[in-house]
């Protein structure tokens, strides 16, 4: 096909686009070559029931414009331009995914990590100096990755390609290295080729790729080699080691926890709106169906006259689909991420090496507390406003917030996301002494109840059926995890006629005692999980309990905190404990005060989450901040971080938290949680996944 005929063809298709509004279910694929554009119009003349078009753009850059603009609407993408693709302007997002597996397994990404010789003193946070091997210039593990984390570390200092070429300033960080298809004499200095193919870009250099990287490690050449988990043989695998970006080692067999980053599969981007979304998937998947396999006049997977990767990898087997929730950053992972936002660095403006903490709130009430901290904090905390824990989680993965405070349920899905405890909420009011003992190993805990009003005489633990219920909300440990724990078999949620759990489907019988706000004119509050919803958190149930429910589910020290006057507000004011007792799960019930016999489970406290890397600095921070505005802080009279407040109740940190205690570094979400309860939440996820971001944060599997 001549460019003229190509271009007068794709100006024919823009034209129609102009003319009318592109129906819902037409597909514009953007293609980047005149190869490319072929196999798109033998695409469409093979899939007829796709309503499938070909556009034509320059390069990938256009195609994702494009795309943002509405004038075309799908690409296929490497991890790099998913991550431009993802930024504001165009907000592209990432719907399937190529996989390279096979029927048993998928294959949809693999881990960079760096390895050294078991027995050497090297670690990744000291590398300046040493002697490197990497697989090639320009590629993933050997390159990307590395480089990109050690400039994100302010390891390697390049103010930008603007001043200085990047491997100009990685020439100057190594003291030797091997990088095929590097310019820098220094860079290829360790390099083993012939004559002319010294460093070359190919198998004629001895330490190019994977293999080659390894060998420039095995032999001495070098102290450290960049490749992926699985280049180090197993037969060979106890004589090396990982180096974590935090600067300790693992054996080659941890690289889930020790690695550079995870690196993904090719995937296919849209329109964030999602207008086109199903249209694209459900024609993607009628093609592989019927052109996925070799034989056919058409193969979906590989490239005519001896070209290569057109559209699709002629690797891909097939097209697996993306949870709704995914996006570009959850898709890249937080590791490639942050290593590709290093990469793209141009000019000399070098992201802020402030120690500043960003908290993510949840609601106006969180966002004005925490302003008052920021402003007394000297510098060391700053707020950053989430729509969910969802979203807040989101945020710190994309570093655009550090830290949240999270329940039980809400920190599984969080350490799913790849996020790690750093401190725990401690509760004990009989004994402070662990708030004063530095490495204190003292656990904070609490104990989830479920909590009826003492008129209502006849109801007992076994015989709920059909009552109305009032929980903190859907996925929170004493309002949902615990007493659903409990109560379902099966999966069957069938227990309470009606109920309030923020976070649910607003539609369902789960959302029907729920009220929203009605002073939120124009917004959707009903059911939210957050202050939107008035019957949210532990005293929204409660008040849910008084206003409307029969049971309400919530942690031991609800009633003591809004009832006998603690809660001025105009539907507690005159609340007192005595109205109310705890169901037992024996059938018998208790006054309030006796939450140790009569209670549902003893539970984990909340626990400040945070990113593995950002740990020791969100940690250092709230140490400071609790000595000054703690419980015992020396100037905790001009802001109190716990305790009641005046803006709402349980704003950031419970007001029971007496403080914060750390959380030992090598804790994970599971550890933290214990075993049994991590399983008892995973079971019960499993039966009512609700937001699929676990989904979207799980849905790697690295082969």
């Amino acid at each position: 096909m001549t460019p003229v005929f190509r271009a007068a063809l794709a100006l024919a298709i823009l034209a129609c686009c102009l003319a009318d509004p592109v129906p819902k279910n037409d597909i514009r694929w953007c293609t980047i070559s005149d190869a490319e554009f072929k196999k798109c119009l033998a695409f469409k003349e093979a899939v007829k029931d796709c309503k499938l078009s070909c556009v034509s753009r320059t390069s990938t850059h256009a195609c994702i414009k494009s795309i943002s603009e509405y004038e075309a609407d799908a690409i296929c993408l490497d991890g790099g331009h998913i991550y431009d693709a993802g930024l504001a302007p165009h907000n592209l997002k990432p719907i399937m995914v190529e996989d390279y597996g096979n029927e048993k397994e998928t294959d949809t990404c693999y881990f960079a990590v760096a390895v050294a010789k078991k027995g050497t003193d090297i670690k990744f946070t000291d590398l300046k100096g040493k002697k490197s091997c990497h697989t090639g210039l320009d590629k993933t593990a050997g390159w990307n990755m590395p480089i990109g984390t050690l400039i994100e570390q302010n390891q390697i200092t390049w103010t930008g390609s603007d001043d200085e070429p990047l491997q100009r300033a990685v020439s100057k960080f190594f003291s030797e290295s091997c990088v095929p298809g590097a310019k820098e004499a220094n860079l290829c200095s360790l390099c083993k080729g012939k004559g002319e193919h010294k460093c070359s870009r190919s198998d004629n250099e001895i330490y190019y790729n994977y293999d080659g990287a390894f060998k420039c490690l095995e032999e001495g050449s070098g102290e450290v080699a960049f490749v992926k988990h699985t280049t180090v043989p197993a037969e060979k695998a106890d004589m090396f080691e990982l180096l974590c970006p935090d600067g300790t080692r693992k054996a080659i067999s941890e690289y889930k926890e020790c690695n550079l980053g995870r690196v993904p599969a090719h995937a296919v981007v849209t329109q964030s709106s999602g207008e086109k979304t199903e249209a694209i998937r459900q024609c993607l998947e009628k093609a592989q169906a019927e052109y996925g396999s070799q034989g056919k006049s058409f193969h979906l997977f590989s490239s005519p006259d001896g070209r290569k990767d057109l559209i699709f990898k002629n690797s891909a087997n097939r097209l697996i689909r993306l949870p709704d929730s995914m996006d570009a950053s959850l898709f890249l992972g937080t590791g490639y991420y942050n290593a590709i936002q290093g990469l793209r660095r141009t000019s000399s403006i070098i992201p802020s090496k402030s120690n500043k903490v960003y908290w993510c709130t949840l609601s106006k009430a969180e966002e004005a507390k925490c302003d008052a901290w920021s402003a007394v904090s000297g510098d060391a905390v700053g707020c950053k406003s989430g729509t969910s824990v969802d979203d807040c989680i989101k945020k710190i993965q994309r570093r655009e917030a550090d830290a949240i405070a999270l329940d039980g349920g809400y920190m599984y899905t969080a350490g799913k996301c790849g996020l790690v405890p750093a401190m725990a909420e401690f509760y004990d009011t009989g004994d402070k002494s662990a708030c004063k003992t530095k490495g204190s190993t003292a656990k904070g805990t609490y104990y989830a109840v479920a909590v009826v009003k003492k008129s209502d005489t006849d109801i007992n633990w076994k015989n709920l059926k059909n009552k109305k219920s009032c929980h903190t909300g859907k996925d929170r440990t004493a309002g949902w995890i615990v007493p659903v724990g409990h109560l379902s078999k099966d999966c069957k949620f069938d227990v309470f006629s009606e109920s309030c759990a923020p976070g649910a489907d607003p539609n369902s019988k789960l959302c029907a005692l729920c009220v929203g706000n009605p002073g939120l004119k124009g917004e959707e509050s009903k059911c939210q999980a957050n202050s939107k919803e008035l019957y949210y958190g532990y005293s929204g149930a409660l008040r849910c309990l008084v206003e409307a429910g029969d049971v309400g589910f919530m942690k031991h020290t609800t009633i003591s905190e809004n009832a006998d006057g603690a809660n001025p507000a105009g539907w507690a004011k005159d609340l007192k404990s005595s109205d109310f007792e705890l169901l037992c799960l024996d059938g018998s019930r208790a006054p309030p005060s006796k939450y140790q016999e009569c209670n549902l489970g003893q539970v984990p406290a909340h626990a400040v989450m945070t990113l593995p890397e950002k740990r020791a600095q969100v940690l250092q921070a709230l140490l400071n901040q609790q000595s000054l505005y703690g419980r015992d802080g020396v100037e905790n009279d001009m802001f109190q971080m716990f305790g009641p407040n005046k803006d709402g109740k349980d704003l950031i940190f419970k007001d029971s938290t007496q403080c914060l205690l750390p959380v030992p570094t090598e804790t994970s979400t599971e550890s933290f949680l214990g075993a049994d309860y991590h399983r008892a939440i995973a079971s019960i996820k499993d039966c009512s996944p609700g937001s699929d971001l676990i989904s979207a944060c799980t849905f790697h599997s690295c082969s």
